[in-house]
């Protein structure tokens, strides 16, 4: 071993709470790259390899109904790759406790394979390609239907093969028999709507059947109601779109979306962008603040050691040799943080692939280790603490042997920007001048172990406000928004008399109808798919709220449109839209209507009228398609039991089942918050611990010099906690509006079409991103000063020059 790497791993082994706080950071921010871009390399290339091998659509188109034969017109029109017709339809599901759930029963025709989004058997077989020809009327016999469930819905419900469940449609219960599970590409994530928070297999499920059967239960022979097609790579989508639409306008087109729209699509690519921001900022965050830990380091160690450079330049060590022994230091920093970093960030993308694998329904997650970014994270590593080190040893270049013989001149003191306030200078005592006057003389230190103070109490801040905009949001749309303990849809519209059987279940307190309509608005030549709900003005019982929070009431003419269809048609309060109707009853109808106001919904969106208008939409009286329930809540289990022998009842939602679903589900977010809380909080810890070591290094024979005259451990411990206070107090400061500034940052990445995180944070969360600071100030200062009750006085204060 060289005499220049002896003396590297002596400075190693002085350094190393300094060396291994370091590597701690360089260890994070590399775990964190390879964990998230692994991460994001995985469930992205399990989606495109789960979307290519199951022809994923590229377009949805719903009808009414209208023949099967209509594929073959679609087939014909240039662009278009391939058509596939089917049934899809929601319909009410009993189990054997008689409780209601809602089941999308989809069709497929064997083999699979050759249908635009195809199934994936996970488990048991595929169902009977034949189906029994009955006559209209006849009973279906039991175990005839042959099914496939999705897993999740399977496995909350404890299906397994040869297991029956009961549906209802068109009135009368029909038994199927369950063989086997499967998936497909539009069934990642599963959620009823776009106002469904999390998915809940127990209350809503896929059921999977031949085309034949579907028709036959649905009472639809040769019919089918959806046209999904598949277009030529570089076709125009949406001149092919109004082709299909025209070709099906006569069979009461309900409305037709790209894939972009697609809810399952929409909630994985959301999840994807904001993995892939996370993967590009967080890293960047540790890795600069551990060059600039490294910078301040090797400043200081060539400043210090100016006689020792001058003796290796008059032996003969080139400029380039001694440079690259400095660097050395942060080159060795880098490799042990790149390879400690693989290794956790591999064990953290494994942890995070199998979270994913819990939320997001993929019949294989691709667990591939991301060479690319194992390689890329040791290139990152070495080049930034290089280029660190490098930087910082520039000077050794004007080091002359001979003058490096004479100790450096001191540095040229001054008035402090504090010393020309007289009326405070003079209020403070010395230890706090002393403190104030060591910062300005190291105002380079001084800026950069506040910059990572910044960055450590922001990322505080960042990490707490999860649980705030998660707070906010069960708030608002459980507590404010949706003020119903009950909501009931039936299977089809019915009269508003109808709804006294339900009015008078014991423990009925209040009661207030609703009419859901799907529709598409159309303004300025763009038009919308979305849904308006018909409520009477001045309802209890349902919240809307504008832009600002502020509450809204429904207009007895005109329409609150919702923020998402407001903005992709450029449309504002006062603008004439044209409504046409499209719930699947009746001829489409197209009405004028006038914006009164935007509706903003945290979750979800959708318009809304009064009930009069929406039945006016219509050109019906007195219909609606669901009821808003207030309950005593002694009296719960009465209701529903009382709601589930109703045949006309398609879903019976209730807001504590739903609240508990979601909260069952926040287990995984609070672990991932604990982790990046940790980060911060050793982000933190390193800077102020390597500002602290090296302020008590260059001031040992100051502090030495004080003990001598009478100062206890305490005091001079004291000088070094207050300059360090002056710094840190400064970033715990600036990191809170920094930490609402990358809040906002974040939010612009995840907040999708169909849900907005507010830009929210709690006085709580400055509090606790505060406290977390002063919790790394106090840790390292107390690590970092413990070297004052060794000083060896005598030795110090010689004078060695």
């Amino acid at each position: 071993m060289s005499a220049l790497n002896k003396k590297l791993w002596r400075t190693i082994g002085k350094t190393k709470g300094q060396f291994l706080a370091v590597v701690a950071v360089v260890t994070v921010g590399i775990a964190v790259y390879i964990a998230m871009t692994t991460a994001y390399y995985n469930l992205n290339a399990s989606k495109e390899k789960f979307y290519r091998d199951n022809n994923f659509a590229d377009y949805y188109f719903h009808v009414i109904k209208a023949p099967q034969q209509v594929t073959r017109q679609i087939e014909t029109i240039p662009g278009v790759a391939g058509v596939t017709g089917r049934i899809q339809k929601d319909v009410t599901l009993v189990n054997d406790y008689n409780k209601r759930a809602t089941a999308r029963l989809t069709s497929y025709t064997l083999p699979v394979e050759y249908e635009i989004n195809s199934l994936q058997l996970l488990t048991g077989r595929f169902f009977a390609a034949d189906a029994v020809v009955t006559q209209p009327g006849e009973h279906i016999r039991t175990g005839d239907i042959e099914i496939l469930v999705d897993p999740q819905y399977a496995e909350g419900n404890l299906l397994e093969y040869g297991d029956t469940v009961n549906i209802v449609a068109e009135g009368k219960t029909v038994p199927l028999t369950v063989v086997g599970t499967a998936t497909g590409p539009e069934f990642i994530y599963l959620m009823k709507d776009a106002g469904t928070l999390l998915p809940d297999p127990r209350t809503f499920g896929v059921i999977m059947m031949s085309r034949e059967r579907a028709q036959q239960i649905l009472n639809l022979p040769g019919q089918i109601n959806q046209v999904l097609i598949s277009l030529v790579p570089g076709a125009d989508a949406d001149r092919v779109a109004g082709q299909v639409e025209d070709i099906l306008e006569p069979y009461g087109n309900l409305g037709s979306y790209p894939r972009k729209q697609q809810l399952s699509n929409a909630m994985l690519e959301a999840e994807l962008d904001g993995l892939k921001a996370s993967s590009r900022y967080m890293p960047a965050i540790f890795l600069g603040i551990a060059a600039a830990i490294q910078f301040v380091i090797l400043s200081r160690m060539v400043r210090y050691q100016r006689l020792q450079i001058g003796v290796m330049k008059a032996l003969g060590y080139s400029n380039r040799q001694v440079i690259l022994h400095y660097t050395g230091y942060s080159i060795l920093v880098a490799l042990c943080g790149a390879i400690l970093g693989t290794l956790l960030g591999l064990a953290l993308a494994s942890v995070m692939s199998q979270a994913y694998a819990m939320y997001f329904n993929l019949p294989s997650t691709i667990g591939a280790v991301n060479t690319q970014a194992m390689v890329y994270g040791f290139v990152l590593s070495i080049a930034i603490s290089t280029l660190a080190g490098l930087t910082a040893c520039r000077s050794v270049v004007t080091i002359n042997p001979a003058e490096s013989m004479r100790p450096e001149p001191p540095k040229g003191g001054g008035r402090t920007p504090v010393e020309s306030c007289s009326w405070l200078w003079h209020r403070l005592d010395t230890a706090w001048k002393m403190s104030i006057r060591s910062a300005a003389r190291n105002l380079g230190r001084f800026g950069i172990t506040m910059v990572g103070v910044v960055f450590a109490v922001g990322m505080l801040v960042v990490s707490l406000f999860t649980i705030d905009a998660v707070d906010y949001m069960i708030k608002s749309h459980f507590y404010q928004n949706q003020r119903y303990d009950y909501l009931v849809r039936f299977t089809a519209p019915v009269k508003e008399s109808e709804l006294l059987s339900i009015e008078r279940i014991e423990g009925v307190q209040r009661s207030e109808p609703l009419l859901e309509i799907p529709v598409k608005i159309k303004f300025n030549g763009k038009s919308e798919d979305d849904s308006i709900t018909g409520i009477n003005p001045g309802t209890t019982l349902k919240r809307l709220s504008d832009h600002q929070e502020r509450s809204i009431e429904v207009p007895l003419e005109g329409m609150l449109i919702s923020q998402r269809t407001a903005d992709r048609l450029g449309a504002k309060v006062g603008d004439m839209v044209e409504v046409e109707t499209m719930l699947g009853i009746g001829p489409a109808r197209q009405t004028p209507v006038k914006i009164m106001g935007i509706n903003r919904q945290l979750v979800g969106g959708g318009c809304f009228v009064s009930l009069k208008q929406a039945n006016s939409l219509l050109h019906e009286r007195q219909l609606v398609s669901g009821v808003m329930l207030k309950m005593d809540p002694a009296l719960t289990a009465g209701l529903e039991a009382e709601l589930e022998e109703m045949t006309g009842v398609s879903s019976i939602l209730s807001r504590q089942k739903e609240l508990d679903n979601f909260n069952k589900n926040m287990e995984a977010m609070i672990y991932s918050i604990t982790v990046m809380v940790f980060f911060a909080l050793l982000l933190g810890f390193a800077i102020v611990y390597n500002s602290s070591v090296i302020s008590f290094s260059e001031r040992q024979k100051e502090l030495a010099s004080l003990r001598v005259l009478g100062y206890s451990i305490k005091e001079v411990s004291g000088i070094l906690l207050k300059e360090n206070l002056l710094q840190s107090l400064l970033g715990v400061a600036l990191g809170l509006p920094f930490g609402y500034l990358m809040v906002k940052g974040y939010i612009s990445t995840v907040s999708t079409d169909l849900f907005t995180y507010p830009v929210l944070i709690y006085p709580a969360t400055y509090l606790y991103a505060v406290l977390g600071g002063f919790f790394f100030i106090i840790v390292a200062h107390l690590l970092a000063v413990r070297g004052v009750k060794q000083l060896q006085l005598v030795e110090v204060l010689k004078n060695k020059d």
